[in-house]
């Protein structure tokens, strides 16, 4: 029996899942198995999944129609053996210590039902935006999750205890995206929650994402989350926000038939581009000009793009003196 379970769900994800099973490959806590649940992807995933699967007896892939990253994980955490279930996105990936330091935190902690990690966000190259992290106290961590929305840093960067998720209930199925919030916050009334400082993890932001192409329904999903919550604390029932939850997944599903994956998204281009600015990264102004290019009004990208061009040249001017 494994010690650790790694449940990851792979749809349509050729252009970064050889990067992201390397990185989980390459952890130096080797005592896991990977569970893999192919969900319905129709791109060259499934061959390279199988590719690597020969390679290495601990993955398994589990194929299944398309059902959505819910249904997924519900059937990886099923099948999970381990005693703890790491947490892994087809499109980010893990530092090597990542495993060994958060078992080593859990193992610490008993107290400490499920643990994030300090995570870098990168652009849809790579490029680096942002480390975000949270509280390694897990009572401070605990109360913030709770009153202050400051949930982990990445769902794919946490790493739970098997009892602890199933004492919790597990995913719910009505959470066709932000199942994370709804989890986290029936997990934390059992359990705490604590991060580790180290950076562990990097997730990836790019317009094919699910929380590029539902933000708004993911956001409300999260919202019902925390009125599931309150309706806990105060005694009440579920069902009507439960209900709630189901209807704006029955919606984004729908959405989905008729959508095409985007290929751009001009919120995150504006993002990706301000944050690459203030970091002085050459490569801002490409993500500026996609904003402007469909939105010439956008005045913040237009300053975003002068602001950008001034650092290039004032860096050259410092090179030449």
């Amino acid at each position: 029996m494994p010690r650790l379970s790694v449940v990851m769900s792979v749809y349509n994800s050729e252009a970064h899942i050889a990067e992201c099973i390397e990185s989980v490959l390459a952890q130096s806590f080797r005592d896991f198995e990977f569970l893999i649940i192919d969900d319905g992807s129709t791109d060259t995933s499934p061959d390279l999944l199988r590719q690597f699967a020969a390679r290495d007896s601990r993955i398994q892939i589990i194929t299944q129609e398309n059902n959505g990253l819910t249904k997924a994980l519900i059937r990886g955490c099923e099948l999970a053996r381990g005693e703890y279930i790491a947490r892994q996105d087809d499109d980010d990936r893990s530092h090597p210590e990542r495993f060994a330091r958060q078992l080593a935190f859990l193992d610490a902690h008993p107290e400490v039902g499920f643990v994030g990690c300090a995570t870098r966000y990168i652009g849809p190259k790579g490029e680096s935006l942002e480390l975000v992290t949270r509280d390694a106290d897990p009572v401070a961590a605990s109360r913030k999750l709770r009153n202050e929305r400051q949930g982990p840093p990445a769902h794919g960067g946490v790493m739970f205890r098997r009892d602890a998720y199933l004492q919790a209930g597990g995913y719910r199925s009505q959470f066709y995206c932000g199942q994370d919030s709804d989890l986290w916050l029936r997990m934390v009334e059992h359990s705490q929650f604590a991060c580790i400082p180290e950076e562990s993890y990097y997730f990836r932001r790019h317009a094919a994402s699910v929380s590029s192409r539902h933000r708004d329904l993911q956001r409300a999903l999260g919202a019902v989350s925390h009125d599931c919550r309150k309706a806990r604390a105060d005694g009440r029932s579920e069902a009507p926000f439960l209900n709630q939850a189901q209807t704006i997944s029955d919606q984004i599903q729908a959405n989905r038939a008729t959508q095409r994956c985007p290929t751009h998204d001009v919120l995150l281009d504006y993002l990706v581009g301000s944050r690459l600015t203030k970091a002085g990264d050459a490569s801002a102004p490409s993500y500026l000009w996609s904003v402007i290019t469909r939105r010439p009004w956008h005045w913040r990208a237009w300053v975003r793009l002068f602001q950008s061009y001034a650092n290039a040249l004032f860096h050259r001017r410092a090179e030449h003196d």
